[in-house]
C-alpha cells in the first residue's frame, strides 16, 4: 500500500524543506456522467455550510429522519454501481399543509439541480436503478439496502444522484422524488470525508521534532530520475509529515522544494514546482486536510552551497517544511 501512497520527483535524492502552515448506453433512461468522470469534476470553493447542507423545501419538514456516523451506500453512475462510505443522513420530507399547491416532480428535480450546479456540483445520474446489477454488488435488493440506508428509501421508484466536491470532502446526494404523489420525497446525503492515516509507528519523528523547536525542518525524499514520481524509500518521511498533523491537527505548514540545476533553470523551476504538487496529491490522498499545506517549487534559486560535487548538489536538492 506504501508503494501506492508514493510520489515521483524530478531527479534522484531530493531533499525537501518542510514549514508548518468509452461511453456506453445506460441500462436505464439516465444522465449519464459517471463515477470514472467524477474523478475530474472541479474542486469547488463553495460554503457548504454544516452538515447535511440542505434545508427543506417550503411546506415539507423532515420526519423519518436521522444521521449515521459511518455506514456504506451504493451510487450508480447510468453503467456501474460503485460504494461511498462516509457520514449519512436519511431523511423523509412530508408535506405539511396538504392544502397547499405543491411542486411537481419536474420542480422537485430543478429545484435540486440548480442549488448543486450553483454549489459547484454536479448531477451523475437519473433515472431507474437496475436491480440485478445492484444486488449482484451489494448481496441485497433495493428495499433491503434502504432500510439500511445503505440506498435512499423507495429508489426503486428512480432516483437522481448528485455529487460536489470541495478541498475537505465530498458530499454525495441522492433524492428520490417521485413519491410526492404521496406527498413525500427522500434524501440520503452522505458526507465522504478525508481521514487522516493513523501512522503507528514506534520510531522517531525528526521533522516532527524539528517544528515543534524551531518552526523549520529539512528532509530529503527520493525522486524518480527527473521526474516528480516518489520512490518507495520516501514512504517514511511522507508519513512522519503525515505524523505531524496527528501531534498538531490545527497547525498550518509550507512545503519549499529546492534542486541543484538540472538542465536550464526554468526546467528545474518547473521541476520542482511538478514535485512539489506531487508531494502535496500524496499527503492529502493520506488524509491530510488541502488548507493545511501549501507547496511550492523553488528550482535551483536558493542553494545552500555551491553545487561543485554530487555531495553539495545532494545538499541543495532538499525539501523545506515550515510551521506558520
Amino acid at each position: 500500500m506504501i508503494r501506492k501512497l508514493l510520489v515521483t520527483a524530478i531527479c534522484g535524492a531530493t531533499i525537501c524543506t518542510l514549514h508548518a502552515q468509452p461511453k456506453k448506453k445506460p441500462a436505464s433512461p439516465s444522465i449519464n456522467q459517471g463515477a470514472q468522470e467524477t474523478s475530474v469534476i472541479p474542486v469547488s470553493n463553495a460554503d457548504l455550510g454544516t452538515f447535511p447542507y440542505f434545508k427543506t423545501l417550503p411546506n415539507f419538514e423532515p420526519t423519518d429522519s436521522g444521521t449515521i456516523e459511518q455506514n456504506r451506500t451504493y451510487f450508480y453512475d447510468g453503467q456501474k454501481f460503485f460504494t461511498v462510505d462516509g457520514k449519512v443522513s436519511h431523511q423523509n420530507q412530508n408535506v405539511r399543509d396538504g392544502d397547499k399547491k405543491l411542486p411537481s416532480i419536474f420542480q422537485l428535480i430543478q429545484e435540486f439541480d440548480k442549488v448543486v450546479a450553483t454549489l459547484g456540483g454536479k448531477k451523475i445520474f437519473e433515472g431507474t436503478l437496475p436491480e440485478e446489477p445492484l444486488k449482484k454488488l451489494a448481496g441485497e435488493d433495493m428495499v433491503s439496502l434502504g432500510s439500511k440506508h445503505q440506498l435512499a428509501a423507495s429508489a426503486y421508484y428512480g432516483i437522481v444522484e448528485y455529487v460536489i466536491k470541495t478541498p475537505e470532502k465530498e458530499v454525495w446526494i441522492q433524492l428520490q422524488p417521485n413519491s410526492l404523489l404521496s406527498k413525500f420525497y427522500t434524501l440520503l446525503i452522505v458526507e465522504k470525508q478525508s481521514q487522516l492515516l493513523t501512522t503507528n509507528i514506534n520510531k522517531s519523528n525528526a521533522i516532527l521534532t524539528d517544528l515543534e523547536k524551531s518552526g523549520k525542518a529539512t528532509t530529503h525524499l527520493e525522486f524518480a530520475l527527473d521526474s516528480a514520481r516518489l520512490l518507495t524509500q520516501s514512504a517514511d518521511e511522507l508519513l512522519n509529515i503525515v505524523g505531524i498533523f496527528q501531534s498538531h491537527p490545527d497547525w498550518k505548514i509550507s512545503i519549499d522544494v529546492h534542486s541543484a540545476p538540472v538542465g536550464k533553470p526554468d526546467y528545474t523551476l518547473s521541476l520542482t514546482g511538478l514535485r512539489a504538487d506531487a508531494i502535496k496529491q500524496q499527503l492529502l490522498s493520506l488524509g491530510v486536510k488541502s488548507s493545511s499545506v501549501s507547496v511550492r517549487g523553488l528550482g535551483d534559486q536558493k542553494p545552500l552551497v555551491a553545487n561543485e560535487s554530487e555531495k553539495s548538489r545532494q545538499l541543495n536538492t532538499r525539501v523545506e517544511v515550515t510551521r506558520f
